[in-house]
Formats: C-alpha cells, sequence, structure tokens
C-alpha cells in the first residue's frame, strides 16, 4: 500500500510520522477552539485523543498485514471500532449537570468527533481528516455566534415564593411574573397549616439576560411575601 501524500509504503517512518502529525495538528485546532471557550476538554485532552486514534488506526491496518499468514480472516476494523464505542465514556467525563441544565454536550460530540479524524489520519484518509477538521471547528464556531446571536438562551430555574394567603393568592402571584416573559413549564403549591403560609414552586425557564432583581421586587411588591429563591 503507497501512501498518498509521501508515496512511500503505509508502514514507512516518515508515512506514520506524518499520519500522527496531522492528527496532532487537527486536535490542536479543534481543543484550541473548545480551550478559548473555557470548555472542560481542551487542547491537551484533544490533541491526545486525536494522536490515541491515529495510532490505533494505523495499528489496526498493520497488524493485520503482520500476522496475515498466521491469521487470514482477521478484520482491520475491529479494533478501530472500539475507539468509536469507547470514546464515549471520555466525552462522558466532559458532561455535567448545573442546577436543572446540561454543559458540556457540544465539547463530547467534539471529542467523539476528533476520534473519528484521528482514525481517518490514521487511515491515510488525508481528504477526510481535513474536511472533518475543517467542517468541524467551522461548527464550532460560527454556528457558535450563529446560537448567541439569533437563538433565545433560557435556563431551567426554580422560583420558590412562600407567602401569606390573606389577600394574595397563586393567580396574582403568576399575574406579577407573566412580564418577565418566563415560560412556566410546571407550578406546584404546598399549603403549610401551622404557620399559615403557602409555598409555590414555579419550574419554568429564564432568558439570561433576565434581571433577578426586578423581578423579585416585582413579587414582593404584591405584600405578605415572606420568602423568595431561584435556583
Amino acid at each position: 500500500m503507497v501512501d498518498a501524500i509521501t508515496g512511500e509504503s503505509s508502514f514507512s517512518a516518515l508515512t506514520i510520522f506524518l499520519r500522527l502529525l496531522c492528527a496532532v495538528v487537527a486536535g490542536f485546532a479543534v481543543g484550541f477552539e473548545r480551550e478559548k471557550r473555557y470548555q472542560p476538554a481542551g487542547l491537551r485532552t484533544h490533541m491526545v485523543l486525536a494522536l490515541g486514534a491515529a495510532v490505533i488506526m494505523v495499528m489496526s491496518i498493520a497488524l493485520p498485514i503482520q500476522y496475515l499468514d498466521t491469521f487470514p480472516n482477521s478484520d482491520p476494523g475491529r479494533l478501530s471500532a472500539q475507539v468509536i464505542s469507547g470514546i464515549g465514556f471520555l466525552g462522558a467525563g466532559a458532561i455535567f449537570r448545573y442546577g436543572f441544565n446540561v454543559r458540556g454536550l457540544t465539547t463530547a460530540a467534539s471529542i467523539w468527533t476528533t476520534s473519528g479524524i484521528g482514525l481517518a489520519f490514521g487511515a491515510g484518509l488525508y481528504m477526510i481528516g481535513a474536511l472533518g477538521t475543517g467542517f468541524l471547528i467551522v461548527i464550532l464556531r460560527l454556528f457558535g455566534f450563529v446560537e448567541e446571536k439569533m437563538m433565545e438562551r433560557k435556563n431551567m430555574r426554580v422560583l420558590t415564593i412562600v407567602f401569606h394567603p390573606n389577600g394574595l393568592d397563586v393567580k396574582m402571584i403568576l399575574n406579577a411574573i407573566r412580564d418577565f416573559d418566563l415560560s412556566v413549564r410546571e407550578t406546584q403549591i404546598t399549603e403549610y397549616i401551622e404557620s399559615n403560609t403557602v409555598e409555590l414552586r414555579i419550574t419554568c425557564r429564564v432568558d439570561e439576560d433576565m434581571s433577578i432583581r426586578k423581578l423579585f421586587t416585582a413579587i414582593k411588591a404584591l405584600g405578605n411575601i415572606k420568602t423568595l429563591r431561584i435556583e
């Protein structure tokens, strides 16, 4: 097998060096973008990941050829297939829960895709690896900007209001918060007989730019409010 760029054998030192170098460069490019956004998996993680995937891909091609006489039915794709399935474990480490919101999904997806790019370079599929790297960076950078500018960013929050029911009810509170463009998903009402108070828990989506202070001020203006909390 002759490499498309070096013109030498797929297992010559120059060819293997070039394939691993391309994978590392691709990992650097993707990791740099993630690092600039302060993501949990950044520069070194993506570089090491791409390098490891490329090494495994080179091995998965070389081993069946080396032992062709001993194991004629060996499959060069089995070793690389384990990278695709096993990389989910590493990607899961980049996902974390922040309250009701899940962060790190894009980084986890970029980790999985970077492993595929590393496999492509390891197999000598330079065009696929280069295009994959280019498309991935464009998606992360350009469409991240599109999301920020064009998509409405709302986080799931829980607003807890404890109040005395004297002259105040749940409907009045819901009307007061309606002006703040809260997307109410669920309401829970608990009445405490001994303290003569009512607890209202509102699960809602809240715009990132919304002023919590103004929201609390509007609710307190209703009177008889004992406790306000948002999570």
